[in-house]
């Protein structure tokens, strides 16, 4: 039982990884240069005080390792570490989770959106609702990201409610940055437990041989009733499972 319930929490996880990552590159299909919402809400600072947070994660050197994976009967899958340290926002854990897949930024970038404007949808089991609340401008978004529910309903979805911004650094390196806000727009729904997004992202680092290192930063309150040391414990499979998908939709698109 319980390692069923290990395998539920990790697909909703995975979902999370969406909400907190590389899903703010769907920005681009706007051209609006506004950084005030609908609402009259200026989020221009929240958004770089949450991209500096998640640099600082990115360039820390506090990590500790948790789990490394590598297919030893694959010998093309390439091998997926995943670290962890004390979050400095809530009472658990931020993960960094990182693996090389054989593809430029902006392809890798295309998996991870949602339909019709990428492949999300074709992939992901996980994913019940990827949609675009608002576009603020071609870099900024407000996203909405619900999961399936699970183990028969007794883990109910899970929904998340993120100000997203897109950040492109020297190099090429290409970055997404996120969190969880309150909009008017994405109110709770019935048969949703809201979950919360802390600052977290994805940096896609080019490399000298065309492919591109992926760095996955997450650091999720799934909300409701689940013990933290239960969803804590599925974390590390989640992130290697997630990348290990990921990398075979792109390599099947490719064939």
């Amino acid at each position: 039982m319980r390692s069923s319930v290990l395998r539920t929490i990790g697909s909703t996880i995975t979902c999370v990884l969406v909400g907190g990552g590389v899903l703010s590159a769907v920005a681009g299909c706007t051209e609006n240069t506004r950084s005030t919402s609908k609402m009259g809400v200026d989020y221009t600072a929240e958004s770089n005080d949450v991209s500096e947070r998640v640099w600082k994660l990115y360039k820390s050197t506090e990590w500790k390792e948790a789990k490394v994976s590598k297919d030893s009967a694959d010998l093309t899958r390439k091998e997926v570490k995943v670290s962890y340290k004390k979050s400095t926002e809530f009472d658990g854990h931020a993960y960094r989770a990182e693996c090389t897949i054989e593809a430029p930024p902006e392809k890798i970038i295309n998996f991870l959106l949602p339909c019709p404007k990428g492949q999300r949808g074709k992939w992901d089991k996980s994913v019940k609702e990827s949609s675009i609340v608002e576009n603020i401008n071609e870099d900024l978004l407000v996203s909405r990201t619900a999961t399936h529910s699970a183990a028969m309903g007794l883990i109910s979805s899970r929904e998340f409610c993120d100000l997203i911004l897109i950040k492109k650094y020297a190099g090429g390196i290409l970055s997404t940055n996120s969190k969880s806000i309150s909009h008017s727009d994405c109110p709770p729904r019935d048969g949703c437990v809201r979950g919360f997004n802390h600052p977290g992202g994805t940096f896609c680092i080019p490399q000298s041989d065309g492919s591109t290192k992926v760095v996955n930063i997450v650091q999720t309150e799934l909300g409701g009733m689940l013990p933290t040391s239960l969803v804590e414990s599925a974390v590390p499979s989640s992130l290697i499972n997630f990348f290990v998908d990921l990398e075979q939709a792109v390599k099947a698109s490719s064939s």
